[in-house]
């Protein structure tokens, strides 16, 4: 058989699996999206938004989907919190599959909800269903033929609900890990009803002993922020090297309503990413901060797009892209204001660092402004570390490679102190400074 039809047969495969114990209304959803699958044409190359990854190397081709092991490993050290004195709730995933969760009761209590997604589908169905699967065609449906894959073939994700005017004032800690040779497959939801406040953090990673595995991992998250409602979302990407990674990440706003987004992608070989905003009603807001680092021969593609649908509604995107090495960054960030979406702001940064004369950063900002009385800005930049501010760090006592980190990392500083969690903050502080002396050393040898 061909590569396509092997890969069909594997979908369909890891589908009719996946769904032996899902409920009917779940099988039915699967079905549909292995119709749209098979019917929807892969995105051309000369898409803008495939130019610099062509849709075939995130495909699943040959490769066998992977059943989820069951074992996660070490628990992270601040996991060990009996109190919650850290975090309203802890979870941890295996391959997608939500394996272990503890809520604080008196959190639980307030009726909020952590626990897989297949769970919450033979449970709850009624808060489910009509929100799984709701955001497809959210931002003109961009990345929809892998959101068709993760629909049909997901063996799990985490589904996190907050109940109307309920306010966490500790994070929910999700940490996941994955491994294996295969393809896996996930989606969660995340809903934050009218009034409520949340903090969810996603820490994602190579399992132990799978740091060189050559996985290929497919997510979707689905994210409803209600009516003045107040989500942050932290994401924290540190996989293995050889990992292929396609995140899609689509969120709807409400009136009032706040979304607070940072994104951290300092692993994968191959990353192509979606983050998608629909600013749907009056008032809604979304707030967007995203850092890549880059080294060795990575990949990494990022696309945003915020949709603003509503009259008055406001976003703010800074992405900050470092790459070193033989390293590739591509971003491409999109914002659209829409007829009757008067006196909306908007405003979109994407600064690019380029360590090595090997490396590459590529920006596209991309406005679309279909309303009158609004106020729009957009900047882009990619540059090598500015000389002068290497000659004032030496003249303050720093070696050469000492300014240089140090011009790094200050660049990077703002999104990284986002970061919840004092334990996770210091492991990414520590993987960006060992990758850093990596790369900036490799230069200076050179020099």
């Amino acid at each position: 058989m061909t590569d396509t039809l092997v890969e069909a047969a594997h979908i369909a495969s890891a589908t009719h699996r996946a769904d032996a114990t899902d409920p009917d209304w779940v099988r039915k959803f699967r079905a549909a999206a292995l119709e749209r699958w098979n019917a929807e044409p892969l995105p051309d190359r000369v898409e803008h938004l495939w130019r610099y990854t062509g849709p075939e190397r995130i495909l699943p081709g040959a490769r066998e989907f992977t059943s989820p092991d069951g074992r996660f490993g070490d628990l992270p050290s601040d996991f060990a919190d009996a109190m919650f004195e850290k975090a309203a709730a802890y979870a941890v995933c295996r391959d997608g599959v939500l394996l272990r969760c503890a809520v604080d009761s008196m959190v639980a209590d307030l009726g909020v909800v952590v626990e897989d997604l297949h769970s919450a589908a033979m449970t709850k169905r009624k808060l489910l269903e009509p929100h799984l699967g709701a955001l497809r065609g959210a931002c003109d449906g961009i990345g929809a033929k892998f959101d068709h894959l993760t629909a049909a073939a997901f063996t799990g994700g985490a589904f996190v609900h907050i109940p109307r005017g309920v306010t966490l004032e500790r994070p929910i800690r999700i940490s996941s890990r994955i491994g294996g040779s295969g393809v896996l497959a996930a989606r969660s939801v995340f809903i934050v009803e009218p009034g409520a406040q949340a903090t969810i953090v996603v820490d994602l990673a190579s399992a132990e002993g799978s740091e060189d595995a050559a996985t290929m991992f497919h997510e979707t998250t689905e994210v409803f922020v209600g009516a003045s409602a107040r989500l942050r979302i932290v994401f924290v990407q540190t996989l293995g090297p050889k990992v292929i990674h396609a995140p899609a990440v689509r969120a709807r706003v409400a009136h009032d309503g706040l979304l607070e987004s940072v994104s951290v992608a300092l692993g994968g070989g191959t990353v192509k990413a979606l983050l998608a905003s629909e600013l749907a009603e009056t008032g809604a807001k979304a707030n967007v901060l995203g850092i890549v680092f880059g080294d060795g021969r990575r990949h990494f593609d990022h696309h945003t797009f915020q949709d603003h649908l509503a009259p008055s509604t406001t976003s703010n995107l800074d992405y900050r892209t470092v790459v070193g090495g033989r390293a590739r960054s591509a971003y491409t960030g999109r914002l659209r204001i829409r007829p009757g979406a008067l006196k909306s702001e908007a405003r979109q940064r994407n600064h690019n660092l380029v360590l090595s004369d090997d490396a590459r950063a590529d920006t596209i900002p991309e406005l679309e402004i279909l309303a009158d009385d609004v106020s729009c800005s957009h900047a882009a930049a990619v540059a090598p570390i500015d000389e002068e501010q290497v000659f004032f760090c030496e003249s303050r006592g720093f070696s050469p490679d000492e300014a240089r980190s140090a011009i790094v990392l200050g660049f990077l500083e703002p999104t990284v102190a986002q970061i919840p969690g004092d334990l996770l903050l210091a492991r990414v502080r520590a993987a960006l400074e060992k990758r850093l002396a990596a790369v900036v050393g490799a230069q200076g040898s050179a020099r």
